[in-house]
């Protein structure tokens, strides 16, 4: 082979290597432009989604300490506390023993059907 066919083979390899390379650098930055309008939608979303959640979070009222609020308000709130969870606890105690009645106040013969034999 003549020396100079071999410079026409590497300037052939060199031109597909930069043609293959510009078409992988084609690819990306349409696969990175692409990815810019799915990042702002994404961005978009966020902030709809950030105004409505804090549309529906209702603030509370920052809370005084104790020692700031009058000693007959806090006793006051402390015995309203007191009341609604005596209150829960009496009405958990009272589904629990009307439980327990129901099992233990069972009519025998609601199931002998399942006793007899055929």
């Amino acid at each position: 082979m003549p020396w100079w066919s071999w410079i026409l083979i590497w300037v052939g390899l060199v031109l597909i290597l930069v043609g293959m390379l510009l078409l992988v650098a084609r690819t990306l930055y349409r696969k990175l432009l692409a990815l810019q309008a799915e990042l702002e939608r994404l961005e978009e979303l966020l902030t709809e989604l950030e105004q409505r959640a804090d549309a529906l979070v209702q603030r509370p009222e920052p809370v005084r300490p104790a020692i700031v609020r009058g000693l007959d308000e806090v006793a006051d709130e402390r015995r309203s506390l007191r009341r609604r969870i005596d209150r829960r606890k009496d009405a958990r105690r009272a589904a629990r023993l009307q439980r327990g009645r129901l099992l233990t106040t069972a009519d025998p013969m609601q199931f002998a059907f399942l006793a007899r034999r055929k």
